[in-house]
């Protein structure tokens, strides 16, 4: 298994354990980052399913599973460039999302943005009980970029979907809970062990037959990829405003 910059993975099992790992820059996300995820799907997870039975995702950190995608890359990015940035990052989580075995996100700490949009991606998701969870984009001139608009209403209804992406507002684990955003809350301590057992249920099952009713659950709430494809545009026409640009540039001098 090779080593990577921004990802720690292990095979424990039948269970492919992968951990974002960037805390210098507090496990944000870049093209960089999200490109190594791409290539541990393909080279990793997709030519081992022999061996791998469920995909648990989470991070080194206790306190930050992401911080969302990186303030100081974003003022960087040139404005023509966002449509790519978009369509690159929904095609990855896109394939994580596809992949044919469960996956299963546990979160600690604060979860963000792209972080946030990644998760939604997952077939179950477990918090630990200081997890907290925002998509903070409007807050920022922005629309969200990886898929947001489209995934959090078929989880938590357009009321809800509207409440956190027009607010910008951070919810901890239990109001998540309540709204139908995760599956359960779990003490701090106890978060992997959980997701293990959560895993080793699934172990016991048909993995075939876990892949169909996996399929069948997506053709049953997907698929709209105009939807997709409109949240990127959106994306790009805001961005290229300058307005976010101003937004995170204020923000960045502030700190």
């Amino acid at each position: 298994m090779a080593d990577y910059k921004f990802w720690l993975t292990k095979i424990e099992d039948g269970i492919f354990w992968l951990y974002l790992n960037n805390p210098d820059k507090k496990n944000a996300f870049d093209l960089k980052v999200v490109n190594e995820l791409d290539q541990i799907l393909e080279e990793e997870i997709k030519q081992n399913l022999n061996l791998i039975r469920v995909l648990v995702c989470t991070t080194s950190m206790d306190d930050i599973f992401t911080v969302g995608l990186d303030i100081k890359w974003l003022v960087t990015l040139d404005e023509s460039k966002a449509k790519d940035m978009t369509r690159k990052l929904q095609k990855i989580f896109g394939k994580f999302e596809s992949i044919s075995i469960p996956v299963i996100m546990a979160i600690k700490g604060l979860n963000l943005t792209a972080g946030f949009e990644l998760m939604l991606c997952a077939d179950i998701i477990i918090a630990a009980d200081n997890a907290r969870f925002g998509q903070v984009e409007t807050k920022w001139g922005m629309t969200p970029a990886a898929g947001a608009t489209q995934r959090l209403i078929r989880l938590v209804g357009p009321l809800k979907a509207r409440d956190i992406i027009y607010t910008s507002r951070i919810i901890d684990a239990q109001e998540a809970l309540k709204m139908g955003l995760v599956n359960e809350v779990v003490p701090l301590m106890e978060l992997e062990n959980r997701a293990k057992e959560m895993a080793r249920m699934m172990i016991q099952n048909s993995g075939r037959a876990i892949a169909l009713c996996k399929r069948l659950i997506q053709e049953g709430i997907y698929n709209n990829e105009m939807g997709f494809q409109m949240e990127g545009e959106a994306f790009h026409e805001l961005f290229t405003s300058g307005e976010p640009k101003e937004k995170l540039k204020a923000f960045l001098e502030k700190k």
